[in-house]
């Protein structure tokens, strides 16, 4: 129940809102109820409606569809900005069904960037995983994975539709991973990647390139994947290193 006092009217439904969708009262694509039916169930303002339904789409929690009302959005498949996990740890991790829509497994010559990544000679064949993965049957990620021939020769020979590499690797190779070199950067779903990520042609993509290494610090492989942007959310702590011994003093003294 809403009551005035310290906390913002607006504060106090958002937290409602929120509590129902996470409480499985609102399940993803439901619609909210309009603004008149939340004023008339709560007994609040319009503007205090419209203020705590704007913080929730903002949220990413809500999203609005002109003329059609407002509905609850599917959820966001966090991931851990600091850890080194592969794709289908990391959704279980998080109670979420990982699987492979599609897979191809080829030798391909390296280009520049996986002759760089795997130092390896420019053209050399390397064992190249490309799957379209899924997270509860929905398409959201593109993953391209190379790795040099030593561990490809030994990857091909195995079933590589809905496993885990990570895995296949620890377990399976008895490769020790240990760390990798990730870059996240904005991209945009050309039309081949927007087709096979069920999404329009344009759409932004977080691009995400790992190279990883094992124990000794070899290369063990490159990865180039591609992820909807409206279904990912990557997430870490950060702490400064260290801290401004004496503050500067404003030119011309304080006032």
């Amino acid at each position: 129940m809403i009551r005035p006092g310290r906390t913002p009217l607006h504060i106090q439904l958002a937290d409602i809102i929120r509590s129902q969708i996470e409480s499985g009262v609102f399940n993803a694509g439901d619609q909210l109820p309009t603004e008149m039916e939340l004023m008339k169930q709560h007994e609040l303002s319009s503007s205090t409606v419209r203020q705590a339904v704007l913080a929730l789409v903002g949220e990413g929690l809500l999203y609005r569809r002109a003329g059609k009302g407002t509905f609850v959005a599917k959820r966001h498949i966090g991931r851990d900005l600091l850890t080194f996990s592969g794709f289908s740890e990391e959704a279980v991790t998080r109670g979420f069904r990982p699987g492979t829509k599609h897979v191809t497994v080829d030798w391909h010559s390296a280009d520049a960037l996986v002759a760089a990544a795997l130092n390896v000679p420019t053209n050399e064949n390397v064992l190249t995983i490309e799957r379209v993965r899924t997270i509860d049957d929905e398409v959201v990620a593109v993953e391209t994975v190379s790795f040099v021939a030593a561990i490809g020769l030994l990857m091909e020979k195995l079933d590589l539709a809905d496993t885990s590499l990570t895995e296949i690797l620890e377990r399976e190779l008895g490769v020790a991973l240990a760390r990798a070199r990730q870059e996240i950067k904005a991209g945009v779903a050309r039309a081949k990647l927007a087709k096979a990520l069920d999404v329009s042609s344009g759409a932004a993509v977080l691009q995400i390139d790992r190279t990883a290494f094992d124990a000794t610090d070899q290369v063990i492989y490159f990865s180039s994947s591609s992820y909807r942007a409206d279904r990912y959310i990557y997430t870490g702590w950060i702490e400064r290193t260290s801290a401004i011994a004496q503050p500067r003093q404003l030119i011309g003294g304080s006032r």
